[in-house]
């Protein structure tokens, strides 16, 4: 497997990134996704949910733990293409266009990286979509 660089990768009981044995590459930050060194201090919890109004209903549609805010986005933008893909083409045009949408990409992955809270709402006409995911310090069961 061909990688950008060089690293040297280290088993441990805990989360752990890879550690570069050299120097991070030019604008590696927390909104890239790389970790730097050493256990994984943060994790993401993401939700999918949906939600009736009329009647109050909550349907769960799936949770995941994340190592970083780009794996976070990741798995928020494929459960919302899951989603998308039930609904009917002129129904799905805002959910495409948030797909593909990069500064609200960005902007999802700086609100992450800082440590605050993140939710995408995806309207329906009877159901409301709600993606979130927020920071934890430890992975949830």
């Amino acid at each position: 497997m061909n990688r950008p660089w060089p690293f040297h990768e280290t088993q441990v009981s805990e989360p752990f990134c890879h550690q570069d044995v050299r120097r991070p590459p030019r604008g590696a930050t927390a909104a890239t996704g790389l970790r730097l060194l050493g256990p994984a201090l943060r994790l993401y919890r993401c939700q999918a949910i949906a939600h009736a109004p009329d009647d109050g209903r909550i349907f769960p549609l799936g949770t995941h733990t994340a190592d970083s805010p780009r794996l976070t986005l990741r798995w928020l933008r494929d459960r919302a293409r899951h989603i998308g893909d039930q609904f009917d083409p002129p129904a799905a045009r805002p959910l495409l266009a948030w797909l593909h949408d990069d500064r609200a990409h960005e902007h999802a992955l700086a609100v992450l990286a800082s440590g605050t809270p993140y939710a995408h709402t995806i309207r329906d006409d009877t159901v409301r979509y709600l993606l979130t995911a927020h920071p934890t310090t430890r992975p949830h069961p």
